[in-house]
């Protein structure tokens, strides 16, 4: 009884102090020079010294996102909260961690999509194919990271999966990026088309796979493409 009480002081403590983290990282981006943010990052990650490469990719992505979106309140909450679910994961604050992960992941692509479609009018054509190729290569990343925790035991199995979905991620986001649209529906149809490439490629993996839930899922992103491409205000 003792111990269960104990256990759950501990865990309301080591919550209260991730959100703290979390708060001070949003709010240094927000508010700090940026080499200041990176000393905050590095601290908060690095200490206490548990396990940091485990999420050392999410990591440099996470500041990578840092420097790509607009300074806001919205972006430093959602900063926030990206840094509040990393850090819970890497230090097994949180429960359920495949689901904190895919939220994780799918916050990180969501901010990442952004500030590619966001600088798109300033960038010259080299950058641009730079941008695409690390959006491509940050899908990848993250999508292993997803599928180590599915059944699946054969490693070049999943690297073959991450790369296809990477390879099919940077032809869209070639293709949406020329639309003339503006930069927050075209992170929306980059965002739906990675989240259903995720969720196809992880029921793959785990062989649960039919012809229901493809076409359940295509069904999705048919209606949802559909109303993000109709209330568009397309810029012809």
């Amino acid at each position: 009884m003792f111990d269960f009480i104990r256990h759950k002081v501990k865990t309301v403590f080591s919550l209260r102090i991730l959100l703290l983290k979390a708060c001070a990282f949003g709010l240094s981006w927000l508010f700090t020079p940026f080499w200041f943010f990176l000393l905050v990052a590095a601290y908060f990650y690095l200490v206490p010294f548990f396990q940091p490469f485990k999420l050392l990719i999410p990591f440099i992505l996470t500041l990578a996102a840092a420097v790509a979106v607009p300074y806001g309140f919205w972006f430093a909450a959602f900063l926030g909260l990206l840094f509040f679910l990393l850090l819970g994961i890497k230090n097994l604050i949180l429960v359920n961690r495949f689901e904190n992960h895919q939220l994780m992941v799918f916050l990180l692509l969501f901010l990442i999509f952004f500030g590619l479609f966001f600088h798109f009018e300033n960038w010259q054509r080299w950058t641009v194919s730079v941008g695409l190729l690390g959006a491509g290569l940050s899908f990848f990343f993250l999508f292993k990271e997803l599928a180590d925790y599915s059944k699946e035991r054969s490693e070049s199995r999943k690297m073959l999966v991450a790369g296809l979905g990477s390879l099919l991620l940077w032809q869209a986001a070639s293709v949406i990026i020329f639309l003339p649209l503006n930069h927050f529906y075209q992170t929306a149809l980059l965002f739906l088309s990675a989240v259903i490439m995720t969720d196809l490629f992880l029921e793959y993996l785990a062989k649960k796979l039919d012809r229901r839930k493809i076409l359940n899922d295509f069904s999705i992103f048919f209606v949802l493409a559909s109303v993000i491409l109709v209330s568009a205000n397309w810029g012809l």
